[in-house]
């Protein structure tokens, strides 16, 4: 497992069984530098678009991380217990050879009616709308399919949890 923790975080949990893949999420949201090219072109994003105060390096992760969909329940229970629930649920859809993304998702729901989750997979094997019946309500969560950019999914994070 990766933590990382801090005050006044945004709280998120990651569960993924490739150690690859866990690594990229660290790296995108404990190192929130991402080169002077990404800087720039956030930077004209930011004035093209939606200009905004806030910057994702003032963004702040308390990242917790673990390779199986039952940790991921195991962890959100203890952080619900200790009154420090997540703010974010990342989930891998496939996670072999326990439970999958979609049941942690829906036993993670039923603990915290708030949590945004957010799933991710190279696979495209369950719909949208079959993911959104499992671990409703549907605006509390997303999908993103693999490969994705973590440096981007680490500041759609940020976003998210300023905007609820």
């Amino acid at each position: 497992m990766i933590s990382h923790s801090g005050e006044d975080c945004i709280r998120v949990l990651i569960a993924d069984d490739d150690k690859h893949v866990l690594d990229a999420y660290r790296e995108a949201f404990l190192k929130p530098d991402t080169g002077i090219e990404m800087r720039a072109l956030d930077a004209l994003a930011a004035q093209l678009f939606e200009p905004d105060d806030r910057t994702e390096s003032e963004s702040n992760f308390d990242v917790v991380a673990c390779s199986q969909g039952d940790d991921a329940i195991s962890l959100a229970k203890k952080a619900a217990t200790d009154g420090e629930p997540f703010d974010v649920v990342i989930l891998d859809v496939r996670m072999p050879p326990g439970i999958d993304g979609v049941e942690a998702g829906r036993q993670i729901r039923q603990l915290d009616s708030e949590v945004e989750i957010i799933f991710v997979t190279g696979y495209s094997d369950i719909p949208l709308d079959e993911l959104q019946r499992r671990v409703p309500p549907p605006l509390k969560l997303h999908y993103f399919r693999k490969p994705l950019s973590f440096a981007r999914l680490a500041r759609d994070v940020a976003t998210l949890v300023r905007t609820n």
